[in-house]
């Protein structure tokens, strides 16, 4: 049976040939980056405003762990100026595309920002929408710009959305997540499943299939 995969989370370090996670380090934390682990490197929107970007080009050279730029992305939640966060996130941008890495996106208040820069850049790696909550009209919209989603939360704070989430995102475009929630992914998988009516075990292909399409084989 093909591994559970959690792309990701801020908490968990599962070895486990059962399990795929990515693990969100944020740039400033570089210094405790584990490399037997998969990972992603970012600046988060909320950092936007007192990190610098520096060397974070170097670290995607050598290390097959590092899988991901992320999370990054737009916040128009947060206090941070938007174009101070639109300036970090296309030099992010630009380092995946110039590394092959595709990038895990942080998106609140801001899809039509989000598809904006998508279009503006050029970008062509695949990009997931994490935490996403979003209605039918911006799944279309992501789904014509090869943009995967990714739930989690949601699945246990609001049912009623999950199960129509569940139905919007087609299953080549999904993905689960912790993010920095306690919760184990198989609980995640199991409430998508009951939510869904789709079995565990195609989930668990299904997704694993998503995440070899866009990181390869681990």
């Amino acid at each position: 049976m093909n591994p559970f995969v959690n792309i990701h989370t801020h908490n968990s370090r599962v070895d486990n040939k059962e399990f795929i996670e990515i693990i969100n380090i944020d740039v400033d934390n570089l210094v405790n980056v584990d490399v037997n682990f998969l990972y992603s490197i970012g600046i988060h929107p909320w950092n936007s405003g007192i990190q610098e970007f520096g060397g974070l080009e170097a670290w995607w050279l050598g290390d097959i762990n590092l899988k991901a730029i992320g999370e990054c992305g737009i916040d128009r939640a947060c206090g941070i100026d938007f174009k101070i966060q639109k300036d970090v996130f296309i030099k992010q941008i630009e380092v995946s595309e110039q590394y092959n890495k595709p990038m895990i996106i942080h998106a609140v208040r801001s899809h039509s920002d989000i598809l904006s820069i998508r279009k503006e850049t050029k970008a062509k790696m695949p990009w997931i929408i994490h935490g996403f909550q979003g209605n039918e009209q911006i799944v279309s919209q992501y789904l014509r710009h090869n943009i995967y989603l990714s739930i989690g939360d949601v699945l246990f704070k609001n049912e009623l959305r999950a199960t129509e989430l569940l139905k919007f995102i087609p299953s080549e475009r999904l993905f689960l997540e912790t993010d920095d929630s306690d919760r184990n992914i198989v609980e995640v998988y199991e409430k998508t499943s009951v939510l869904s009516g789709r079995s565990l075990d195609d989930l668990r292909n299904v997704i694993f299939n998503n995440f070899v399409k866009i990181f390869g084989k681990i």
